[in-house]
């Protein structure tokens, strides 16, 4: 009868509970899992009429590799990125590190792969899959431990890169609020020029803005971004942000802001000036 002996020091019983799940799932399932007296391995069999290298042996072992990869991706995975990211972000605190490992979660679990077909999730299944039944073709006795550590550089590899793809993203992210923290506060000091401004967004992405008049804004403000009276168009998204802090108005009314060609200047808008935007 064809068998594979597994080694899994981190929990043993963890792994054969796990693995009788799966195999109680499938009707024709052709596993047997037994834990050895002293439980530290556990052994899985196969029916006594599966040939070893058989068509049918293949799929079954294709299969097990199949559940030890998922195994691996739920009771190692977040060990490994742990791991890994104390090591790089060794000199940061553990606030930022805490923040790394939220994004590199969310990244892991929560995104599509960049060429758009299936999850991230399953490439590394598929990955871990593949490298495990390669071993169990020529032994059949998997550490499971020592394998991971030593047999998936190229699947620990991918982790390190998301790591250090949320490593910039953090520090993106913390120099944005850093300079949504910078404007809040110099918007706060500054004495409003405008009681009311309206910004609407036009058809070509552009944006007009008018006063509560027909133009009620200052004149040297007008001269100092360029804007002609007869037309008031700001097209640079940079000159929208500068003119609204140079405006300091009371209530910005936005209008069409479901067409906001730039979401993320609608929404660092809607930050800085808090309860003076109305959409």
């Amino acid at each position: 009868m064809p068998s594979f002996r597994v080694d899994c020091v981190k929990d043993i019983k963890g792994l054969a509970g796990y693995l009788e799940k799966r195999f109680e799932k499938n009707t024709r399932n052709p596993f047997h899992v037994k834990i050895s007296q002293n439980e530290d391995c556990l052994t899985v069999l196969l029916d006594g009429c599966i040939r070893k290298n058989g068509r049918k042996y293949l799929a079954a072992l294709n299969n097990l590799s199949d559940m030890l990869a998922e195994y691996i991706l739920k009771s190692y995975e977040k060990n490994i990125l742990e791991k890994i990211i104390n090591r790089v972000c060794e000199g940061l605190p553990k606030s930022d590190r805490d923040e790394i490992y939220r994004i590199v979660c969310s990244r892991l679990y929560t995104q599509p792969q960049e060429d758009g077909f299936g999850n991230l999730i399953e490439s590394r299944k598929r990955l871990i899959s593949i490298k495990i039944a390669e071993y169990l073709r020529n032994a059949h006795i998997l550490i499971m431990d020592g394998f991971v550590t030593f047999r998936l550089g190229e699947y620990v590899k991918r982790l390190e890169i998301e790591v250090e793809r949320s490593i910039r993203q953090y520090f993106i992210e913390k120099q944005y609020e850093e300079y949504i923290n910078l404007l809040t506060a110099y918007i706060r000091m500054q004495v409003p020029r405008v009681p009311e401004l309206h910004v609407i967004v036009l058809e070509n992405g552009s944006y007009k803005v008018e006063g509560t008049g027909p133009f009620e804004i200052p004149d040297d403000v007008i001269s100092g971004f360029g804007i002609q009276e007869s037309n008031p168009v700001i097209d640079n998204d940079d000159f929208m942000i500068g003119f609204l802090l140079t405006c300091a108005p009371v209530k910005i009314f936005i209008h069409n802001a479901a067409s906001f060609p730039n979401k993320e200047l609608l929404n660092t808008i809607r930050i800085i000036f808090s309860e003076c935007v109305l959409l």
